[in-house]
């Protein structure tokens, strides 16, 4: 009787653990099963940032430059319309002003979006800048 009634509790609580299927993830590793929340995962990510080295290169691609401030702000605006989440970043150089996009770890990234906005803005090219903190 003690047994029926543990395998009753056991089956009513794995009912109310997969009810909130929606919000939490579950694996199995080695018969174990573990619950996971995804709002932990967002947690941990913005916990687990690496500290950002002053002396590393930052990856970017310069979409265009123009000799007026106007220019470059409409170019902005349409760069941002075709492809909205990635940043931007506005250099003058005298006597020219300078759109720059995207944050990349490495060349090769670097160059496969370049080759994506080509198409749109045929004077783009990869550069890498010093990270100087004044984005």
């Amino acid at each position: 009787m003690k047994n029926i009634l543990i395998f009753f509790l056991l089956i009513i609580s794995m009912h109310f653990c997969f009810a909130d299927s929606d919000t939490t993830s579950f694996e199995i590793k080695n018969n174990i099963l573990f619950f996971k929340d995804p709002r932990v995962e967002v947690l941990q990510k913005m916990y687990c940032r690496k500290p950002v080295d002053p002396n590393k290169k930052i990856i970017r691609v310069q979409v265009t430059q123009a000799p007026s401030r106007d220019q470059i702000f409409e170019a902005k605006a349409q760069f941002s319309a075709r492809y909205p989440g990635i940043e931007t970043y506005i250099k003058y150089a005298s006597p020219n002003f300078k759109l720059r996009v995207g944050n990349f770890e490495t060349k090769q990234e670097a160059f496969n979006f370049m080759k994506q906005i080509k198409t749109y803005f045929p004077y783009s090219f990869v550069i890498e800048e010093k990270n100087n903190n004044k984005d």
